[in-house]
């Protein structure tokens, strides 16, 4: 009988320890602006062990290696949490490889991703990501005091385009550059990039309404104008 009361004692008591604790969850979210700053040169990596992996997994191995603000959101639609009114488009075609979100917040963010089987059997995985952050540079107490600066100043323009290679049978991501697949150097802040849903062609649109297309031949990318 002690045994027990002591047993009810001793719980009561770690129930009342663990109402007294203060829960501290991690939070390693990083920004698009910092994300494009490297990843034209790290590895990643799909999520999950599927013999034939989808945009989902490679979604959220992009996810986990940069955890956004706007891809965990893309994640947690994928998981079926409540995300109304999170986006202001998002669509999501699992079976042409695609996908595609902005959020609907006071600045535009959106990202789209698809992939290409190339000849050899590996993959191509292309990621598209458009938009404005606030400058991390610019402390927020600032932003606040100087009302009259120019909204620029004080904001980023994160346009990007990267692509990595998944060779088959395997999970790594490797980075390749984009002159390496179609010849050219691009400031991609400079264009509207539109990853294809259909087809297998880049549509990139310049700030002068001048269209340039990247035709996919299995291997590369060749550069013409419609």
């Amino acid at each position: 009988m002690k045994r027990i009361l002591l047993t009810a004692a001793l719980c009561c008591l770690a129930a009342g320890a663990f109402a007294q604790d203060e829960y501290k969850f991690p939070d390693h979210v990083v920004t698009l602006q910092e994300m494009v700053k490297e990843w034209h040169g790290q590895n990643l990596y799909t999520a999950g062990w599927d013999e034939n992996p989808g945009i989902c997994n490679y979604f959220v191995g992009l996810a986990d290696a940069y955890p956004t603000d706007l891809f965990q959101t893309v994640v947690h639609k994928f998981l079926g949490f409540d995300v109304e009114g999170a986006f202001e488009d998002f669509t999501l075609d699992e079976r042409n490889g695609y996908v595609a979100a902005s959020l609907g917040t006071e600045l535009s963010c959106s990202v789209q991703m698809c992939y290409w089987r190339c000849n050899d059997g590996s993959r191509l995985i292309g990621v598209s990501v458009q938009g404005f952050e606030y400058n991390t540079d610019v402390p927020e107490e600032e932003m606040e005091a100087d009302e009259d600066d120019e909204f620029e100043d004080w904001t980023v323009c994160f346009n990007d385009l990267a692509f990595f290679r998944v060779l088959e049978d395997e999970l790594i991501w490797r980075p390749v550059q984009p002159k390496d697949l179609f010849g050219w150097d691009y400031d991609f802040k400079e264009f509207y990039v539109e990853l294809p849903r259909s087809g297998k062609d880049i549509r990139m649109t310049d700030t002068d309404g001048e269209v340039t297309l990247l035709k996919w031949d299995g291997a590369r990318f060749s550069v013409t104008k419609p």
